[in-house]
């Protein structure tokens, strides 16, 4: 398991999976319908599987976890995802820094030096950015926010659901650059894209 980011099995259903992903890479499973990927991220984020699923997550068997270890693991992971939306009465400055403020690390001084620069990275205007809420924003600008967040967990395996299904196409080839800013910022992390077959 030294080698595999996730292992992952669900045979209840109308289509069966099994995943490996290796560590350290960059993953594309194009899985068979909705229904299959909302479990498989769910899975991944609770680091639980439900009964008819099998999960082994960064080294660990699951279903042997106590509560704290099953937490700990939980942080080593992130997602893009509509299953971890923006929080719509919060501004993209609470939604981003609302996990490092409830665990208390890192500190928001570092939150908000990594959000500055990486929205101006990617041509944003960092304050009045951050201060508009999610109804505010367009498709792309939610992605960005959410994965802004994810990059303030640093997160050993990075999940990119859909990321840019319903995007232009110059704004599917903004968010082709997460990919790159994830690995200048996690250069021995895990990155696994999803989509179903009918959007690939």
């Amino acid at each position: 398991m030294a080698n595999v980011a996730l292992r992952y099995s669900r045979f209840t259903g109308r289509n069966p999976v099994v995943v490996s992903v290796p560590r350290g890479g960059v993953t594309r499973l194009h899985l068979p319908g909705d229904e299959v990927k909302v479990h498989l991220v769910r899975a991944v984020l609770k680091a639980h599987a439900e009964s008819g699923e099998e999960l082994e997550l960064l080294g660990a068997a699951t279903a042997e976890l106590d509560v704290r270890a099953r937490e700990g693991l939980r942080r080593r992971v992130g997602a893009v995802s509509r299953e971890v939306g923006l929080i719509s009465n919060l501004n993209a400055w609470e939604n981003i820094s609302l996990p490092a403020a409830y665990h208390g690390a890192p500190p928001l001084a570092e939150v908000a030096e990594l959000a500055q620069a990486v929205l101006a990275r990617f041509g944003a205007e960092p304050d009045a950015f951050l201060a508009r809420l999610p109804d505010e924003l367009g498709a792309l600008e939610r992605r960005l926010a959410a994965f802004v967040r994810l990059l303030v967990g640093a997160p050993e395996l990075a999940v990119f659901d859909d990321i840019a299904d319903g995007l232009t196409r110059p704004e599917r080839e903004r968010v082709a650059e997460f990919e790159a800013e994830y690995r200048a910022r996690q250069p021995l992390g895990t990155l696994l894209y999803l989509d179903t077959l009918e959007t690939a």
